[in-house]
């Protein structure tokens, strides 16, 4: 057997520490006082979003153990605290958006490959009924690492890494048509979160030429973008959801100096203040999140920055039970 170079060598051991590593984080998923877990998923992953259609939890694609693109499509059941393996997404992607509309679930955008230079335009959706996706209307351009909601009968698609960072889609599934018209972010960024509370969309965090703590709401009635205050932590790469009518951020990762975040952080718009709440008991970016039946759900992510994330991938679920 011809000796391998001392590169390969360094790279396997790095890899294959990383496969236990992420086996160690899933198996033995912590609980604290405030967060507890669910069952892991059965692909450990990173740079995901998911999405809520009737009662089930859908994550898809991202990026497995070893920089490996996978185009896994798996559905969470909190009734009984286990995952399915369903139709397989029509391609790997990660950094891809998802999300749920009338029962069925919608991806869009994200990198086929490894140099993410340039994102992809598809859209497609899965009917859970039939466990089979479909394709849709193209975007207007390609773009990843942005962020897709549903909101009344559309879906928005904001932020990213596309021709125009600022730019805000709406998509309309009954007629599989979008319109690219729509009055832009104040703040272009990527590697962002969303997430609808009544009428608004809260856009909060990425990153562009550093992490970014802004927050601004766009009006889906009249259109016009305003200002909020901005996150105490600034960070990319995090995720957010809408729990019980407040704002709920946590994870998220930067480069000057390396690190992940495990803080949790919370916005009433009632009041226009930032709360700080427990933290997210393994600091991870790149990770997925979603409010069902007044829980916060977080999902996947990585443990390490940057390169780090291809050898630190979890499959950990953690669970946050906000106090009534």
């Amino acid at each position: 057997m011809r000796r391998l170079p001392l590169i390969l060598i360094i790279l396997g051991a790095v890899l294959a520490g990383g496969y236990w590593f992420a086996r160690a984080q899933a198996e033995n998923c912590r609980e604290t006082e405030f967060w507890r877990c669910g069952a892991g998923m059965p692909t450990p992953r990173s740079e995901i979003q998911a999405a809520v259609a009737d009662g089930r939890i859908y994550v898809a694609g991202g990026f497995a153990m070893g920089s490996r693109i996978v185009a896994a499509f798996e559905a969470y059941d909190p009734q009984t605290d286990s995952w399915e393996r369903l139709a397989p997404l029509p391609r790997r992607i990660h950094h891809a958006a998802l999300a749920a509309l009338d029962g069925r679930v919608y991806l869009s955008g994200g990198y086929r490959g490894l140099n993410m230079s340039v994102g992809t335009t598809e859209l497609a959706v899965f009917d859970p009924a039939e466990n089979r996706w479909q394709a849709l209307a193209d975007m207007p351009a390609p773009r990843a690492a942005h962020v897709m909601v549903a909101h009344g009968d559309h879906l928005y698609v904001l932020g990213g890494i596309t021709e125009d960072l600022a730019s805000v889609w709406r998509y309309d599934p009954a007629g599989d048509s979008w319109e690219a018209g729509l009055p832009r972010m104040p703040t272009a960024r990527e590697h962002l979160a969303a997430a609808v509370i009544d009428d608004d969309i809260l856009v909060v965090g990425g990153r562009l030429h550093g992490n970014q703590a802004t927050l601004e709401a766009f009006d889906t009635a009249t259109g016009a973008w305003r200002s909020l205050p901005p996150m105490p932590t600034p960070r990319g790469g995090l995720t957010a959801v809408a729990v019980a009518g407040r704002l709920h951020v946590t994870g998220g990762e930067a480069f000057n100096p390396p690190q992940t975040f495990e803080e949790h952080e919370v916005f009433d718009p009632a009041s226009g203040s930032w709360e700080t709440l427990a933290p997210l008991p393994s600091a991870r970016h790149g990770l997925a999140s979603v409010a069902l039946d007044g829980s916060f759900y977080v999902i996947g992510g990585a443990t390490l920055p940057g390169a780090g994330t291809f050898a630190s991938v979890t499959t950990t679920v953690h669970i946050f039970d906000p106090e009534e």
